[in-house]
């Protein structure tokens, strides 16, 4: 049996892959050219991951974002009963804080605010504490040494001040928005449980997800944001819902670029991790490495959009994945359409040295309801949290959605992320009965009717918020 390790780069979209990642493309043993994200965005989409099924099959998407009542019977960890599982995560969805950590026998989630998860999260501790100036700084020193890790406690509080002291500076940001801290964490892990099984891995690393800024690492030859400038200068929901393009010209190229340049980083640091991961082990190690979802960057192609709110565009869908170490049997580029439905299979098959057949000629993928940002009205969100389906058949992409539309798309095999209104109104009843188990209309009544919120500290809700969910 193999080690497995699946590595998530959180928000990557396949042309930017293309275009950044080099070195792991030249280290890659086959390219699944044409592979597809189940969602569009965070939580359904590693929940579909996880249990081979569509969202509305799983039931955790937008309206249900708890982890929680997954068993690991319900995910292909069933099938891989000799391997111990652990994980490393940047995404906030995918920890703790929403129970995605109980799938694994361990688990570490991380985030810039506490890069070293043994001790105390500094941001935590701040929204808790009641001190003010020095005595805050007092009562931290006092927490920490009492704490099981003081040494880590006072590193995780330096390091949150420190940052938040350069973010005021017109200099590169010294720290990363994770790479380091999973990398780390994640050797750790195999380093104190991967000699006597084989084990699966799970990491996402979250770099390219914004907000974005230009970091320390960066390739600036990529880029020509200023040092100070952030995705934070301006409004993706101002051009999403009024289409203010060319007013946010120069802010998205500056977003276009750094998204670039997070990608070129996350290249080097993964080739760098999967070196550091293959040392600690003498077991056969196969990496995966693909994306929940990507983003879209206001291209033609993408409707002028950006981020990841409210759509199923190319931009979000079309997502790397690329074999590592692989046994033999794939072909350096597949070119079938390859869905992260089927990504369990590939993963239980790679961990048993085989490369089983996991393309189709047509696959599906579907949203659920809307992630968008709380400064939306309640107009706005009856536009955009609509239920969107999609379904892949050859060159065709047909999507229709809860608010009547019907649409079938022309794609090209040769240009990721692409795509091009063919014809309206067009009849998807056979493709909506083939591939859903529930009809489009019913489902989304069901799902608002049956909508639960997750309960989480003022910490992950900031957490969220800086990253546009809330």
């Amino acid at each position: 049996m193999r080690n497995v390790v699946l590595i998530c780069l959180d928000t990557v979209r396949k042309d930017y892959f293309d275009r950044f990642a080099e070195r792991l493309r030249e280290r890659a043993d086959a390219s699944f050219d044409q592979c597809r994200a189940a969602s569009g965005w965070s939580v359904p989409s590693h929940a579909s991951m996880m249990t081979g099924k569509l969202p509305h099959q799983h039931g955790i998407h937008v309206y249900n974002r708890d982890f929680s009542g997954l068993r690991r019977e319900d995910t292909f960890l069933a099938d891989l009963p000799d391997h111990r599982a652990f994980g490393s995560s940047a995404n906030v969805y995918a920890s703790d804080a929403f129970g995605f950590d109980l799938l694994f026998d361990d688990f570490t989630s991380v985030s810039p605010d506490r890069r070293f998860p043994d001790g105390i999260d500094a941001e935590k501790f701040g929204q808790e504490c009641e001190e003010t100036g020095l005595a805050r700084y007092l009562a931290f020193l006092k927490a920490s040494l009492a704490s099981d890790h003081p040494v880590q406690s006072l590193a995780n509080g330096a390091l949150v001040e420190f940052d938040r002291q350069f973010a005021e500076l017109p200099v590169p940001k010294p720290l990363d928005d994770g790479a380091n801290i999973v990398a780390r964490e994640a050797v750790k892990l195999v380093r104190e449980h991967g000699d006597a099984d084989p084990f699966f891995m799970f990491t996402n690393f979250m770099d390219a997800h914004g907000p974005l800024t230009h970091v320390r690492g960066y390739d600036s030859d990529l880029h020509d944001a200023p040092y100070s400038w952030t995705t934070g200068e301006y409004s993706t929901h101002e051009v999403n819902v009024s289409g203010k393009l060319e007013e946010n010209r120069e802010h998205i190229e500056h977003t276009r670029g750094l998204y670039g340049a997070a990608i070129d980083y996350l290249d080097r640091k993964v080739c760098s991790f999967v070196d550091r991961v293959q040392a600690e082990t003498d077991r056969e190690t196969t990496f995966v490495i693909t994306a929940d979802h990507g983003e879209n960057l206001a291209f033609e192609a993408d409707g002028g959009l950006l981020a990841h709110k409210g759509v199923l565009t190319e931009g979000l869908l079309h997502v790397p994945l690329l074999v590592v170490n692989a046994p033999e049997g794939y072909d350096d580029s597949e070119t079938g359409y390859f869905s992260h439905v089927d990504l369990g299979r590939l993963l239980v098959g790679l961990a048993r040295g085989e490369t089983p057949d996991v393309f189709e000629a047509r696959i599906a993928a579907e949203r659920i309801g809307s992630n968008m940002a709380a400064d939306a009205s309640e107009a706005e969100r009856r536009e955009w949290d609509r239920m969107i389906r999609v379904v892949y058949d050859g060159a065709d992409k047909y999507e229709w959605d809860s608010n009547g539309t019907r649409l079938r798309h022309r794609l090209d095999p040769d240009r990721p992320n692409w795509q091009e209104l063919a014809a309206e109104d067009v009849d998807v009843s056979d493709l909506d009965e083939a591939f859903f188990d529930v009809p489009l209309d019913e489902y989304k009544r069901e799902a608002v009717t049956a909508s639960t919120d997750h309960d989480v500290d003022q910490t992950t809700k900031a957490r969220l918020s800086d990253l546009g969910y809330i």
